[in-house]
């Protein structure tokens, strides 16, 4: 499939899914184009073989996308550039502890707990899973997808600042702890490479502070020549290459590409709510970022429903995958409490989280399309565990996305 003709599928689909939610499901729109995209790839798969002269070539079209490019390498810089853009800095600063230690400390917890509970259960199945092969698991599984939680933030009105503040600042920085944990074990699970303290620390260096001083950079020098751009389109585009380019160049420098990201659109959202762009300049570059945002998030979760037709998904994976669903929980409420509670101890001040407000947090992470895209990316990875990565990702978008609003309901108060 050409890059075209990709792109054409994806907006015919995302199209025409959006329309019948518009017009009948009135669901929120993450679940809404996830469930339809679904049916259409089901739909699609089980009509082509009574009809292969006629609907075959759009199953094959559709069959043909593959989910791991269009994430990683085309849609993941400019959603998460997005995402930064718009994330209130102001209040992301006042959570920023909380916010690294669990993107980092809890991304970590969230691994291992996952992992060994996975390969303990994966045992009682009698299913041959390797402690390596159930911790990569845990590694991917593990990001809550900042894409997914503000896609569900947007069909809630006037939800609490600092859960919205919490859930998305965290969602931004853990998708580059957990692609670090999972080269770092895929490397010792696959390539046999025996890593030292030292090689991880570097890694980590690397990658995240290369990551951090680049997103500074390409932020700085972009707001730079925005403030002072006289064409609101100019600035637009600048932004643009900036989004594109940092990206890129961020990969071949061997630095996060997600952090940079992050950063720069931290930083140049960071200048326009200061007004130090012009006026014109700041609502254009918001509404075009918005606009983009919209459909790229629609893009991806139809993308969900399509990788279907390319994920052998049976009886045993979708068992296993919603006892996983538990299992990730479980990792995600522990994973906010440990670190929570060490840190009181440090600090010998109380816990920032009660269990209610903890477990709402745990609640709200959900996993969307990154998941789906690491599984796919590692070369070795049992078939089986890509196939339960794909059950538990759906069960959370459609289980916590749907419920999400319910929760807080029940638990923000407390």
């Amino acid at each position: 499939m050409t890059y075209h003709e990709l792109f054409a599928t994806l907006v015919g689909l995302t199209a025409f899914a959006s329309y019948l939610n518009d017009r009948y499901l009135k669901l929120p729109k993450t679940i809404a184009l996830t469930i339809i995209s679904i049916f259409i790839a089901v739909g699609t798969s089980l009509i082509s073989s009574s009809l292969p002269h006629y609907v075959g070539p759009v199953y094959q079209l559709v069959k043909s996308v593959d989910f791991k490019t269009a994430v990683l390498d085309v849609m993941l810089g400019y959603l998460l550039f997005a995402s930064g853009l718009h994330v209130n800095s102001i209040e992301l600063k006042k959570e920023i502890t909380p916010v690294i230690y669990l993107a980092s400390l809890g991304v970590i917890i969230s691994t291992f707990l996952t992992g060994y509970m996975l390969y303990y259960v994966a045992g009682l199945f009698e299913i041959r899973f390797t402690l390596g092969e159930c911790l990569i698991f845990g590694a991917l599984i593990s990001p809550t997808d900042a894409i997914a939680v503000l896609g569900t933030f947007k069909a809630i009105k006037n939800p609490p600042l600092r859960l919205k503040t919490l859930i998305t600042g965290e969602g931004l920085f853990n998708d580059a702890g957990a692609i670090l944990m999972l080269v770092i074990l895929s490397q010792v699970v696959y390539e046999n490479v025996h890593l030292t303290v030292g090689h991880v620390a570097e890694s980590l260096l690397v990658e995240t502070g290369g990551g951090i001083l680049w997103g500074v950079l390409v932020g700085m020098f972009t707001s730079w020549f925005i403030k002072r751009s006289k064409s609101p389109e100019v600035a637009t585009m600048i932004s643009i290459a900036a989004s594109s380019c940092g990206y890129v160049i961020a990969n071949h420098l061997h630095v996060s590409g997600v952090i940079t990201m992050v950063v720069a659109g931290l930083i140049i959202g960071g200048y326009s709510k200061k007004a130090h762009f012009s006026e014109e300049s700041t609502l254009v570059l918001n509404n075009f970022w918005e606009l983009i945002d919209e459909i790229l998030n629609g893009f991806l979760f139809v993308l969900i429903g399509l990788a279907m037709l390319n994920i052998h998904v049976d009886n045993f994976a979708i068992t296993i995958g919603l006892v996983c669903i538990i299992i990730v929980f479980i990792a995600r409420l522990l994973s906010i409490l440990v670190p929570d509670f060490i840190l009181g101890q440090i600090l010998r001040r109380q816990a920032s989280f009660s269990l209610g407000k903890s477990t709402l947090l745990a609640w709200g992470g959900i996993r969307g399309g990154l998941s789906i895209a690491l599984a796919l990316s590692i070369d070795g990875f049992p078939d089986g565990l890509v196939a339960i990565t794909y059950v538990v990702v759906l069960s959370s978008i459609l289980i916590q996305g749907g419920t999400f609003k319910w929760a807080i309901g029940k638990l923000a108060k407390e």
